[in-house]
């Protein structure tokens, strides 16, 4: 990816690529199911603008990186990120986790809470599933040998708001890790990384999110309690830091500072709206323009 730097990591069997990018407090983001690390460059990229370091480490089975995809479970995933961590004494840091990369994030939490300052959850799931018919979405749009109209309306519906660009998610899958990845997550009880372990926990949710329901985020708020913030961005799916990275972005920083005690950004309140509960439905060079299309959304919170 343009713009980082890469370095190499082993963990477990597996060789990992890293790309690293900026200089401050650290903040390891991590990609969803069957996708790349490129995924998040864009809102990595406004991440390092405000001051911070981020590391993305691919995970087994993405690009140049690779490891046994058999008889692991989240843990192993989550210890290849402690890897990539510990090469760049990144002790202390935020994990942000986008969708499956969610669940390692909080697993990683748990094994390693010397690594974790706080954790941070995109387009959570874990425990309520999408509806079958969000499931048939899923199939086609992953589908590379669908109609190609049919595929985009599936992959429109699945995993993005209205009238965003779907396009960054028709290609760039890696389908035999997807599957392992979720035999792994099947093979990791529940309890052993829903609560995220005793690490602060900000939760933000796509309001439009069909295939995570926004429902696991306000009952993981609800389990946990005050150690939990929850923001929700109203019209955005489950594609979120690629749908919006700017204004995914402007709804994490102030949080973000919190979690490292520096002084938060002012940011407006015009956009800012009390969350009453959640909803009755169930190149890759870092960007840096702040001018992106994507920051005009709403946001719902909710303490």
């Amino acid at each position: 990816m343009d713009g980082f730097d890469v370095f190499t990591v082993e963990s477990g069997g597996a060789r990992l690529r890293v790309f690293a990018c900026g200089q401050g407090p650290p903040l390891v983001l991590l990609p969803g199911i069957g996708r790349p690390p490129a995924d998040l460059a864009a809102f990595a990229g406004l991440l390092v603008q405000a001051g911070y370091r981020a590391l993305l480490p691919e995970p087994r089975g993405i690009g140049q990186s690779n490891g046994p995809l058999e008889g692991i479970t989240l843990h192993e995933l989550a210890a290849d990120v402690a890897a990539a961590m510990d090469a760049d004494s990144a002790s202390g840091a935020v994990v942000i986790g986008h969708a499956f990369g969610n669940r390692v994030a909080r697993a990683l939490a748990v094994d390693r809470p010397d690594l974790v300052r706080a954790v941070v959850l995109l387009s959570a799931s874990g425990k309520v599933h999408g509806s079958a018919k969000s499931a048939e979405w899923n199939r086609l749009a992953l589908d590379a040998s669908a109609d190609p109209q049919e595929r985009r309306a599936a992959a429109a519906a699945a995993w993005f708001g209205p009238g965003a660009d779907v396009t960054p998610w028709l290609t760039g899958w890696c389908i035999a890790q997807r599957e392992a990845f979720a035999q792994a997550a099947r093979a990791t009880p529940l309890s052993e990384w829903w609560s995220a372990g005793s690490a602060q926990v900000l939760i933000v949710l796509g309001g439009a999110d069909a295939s995570s329901p926004p429902q696991n985020g306000y009952l993981l708020k609800e389990e946990i309690g005050p150690r939990a913030k929850l923001l929700e961005l109203p019209g955005i799916g489950h594609s979120l830091p690629v749908e919006a990275p700017a204004a995914l972005a402007q709804a994490v920083l102030p949080t973000l500072s919190e979690f490292f005690g520096l002084e938060v950004p002012h940011t407006s309140d015009e956009s800012v709206t009390p969350s009453r509960g959640p909803p009755a439905h169930a190149s890759m060079r870092p960007n840096t323009d702040n001018t992106s299309s994507s920051g005009s959304h709403s946001l719902k919170t909710r303490s």
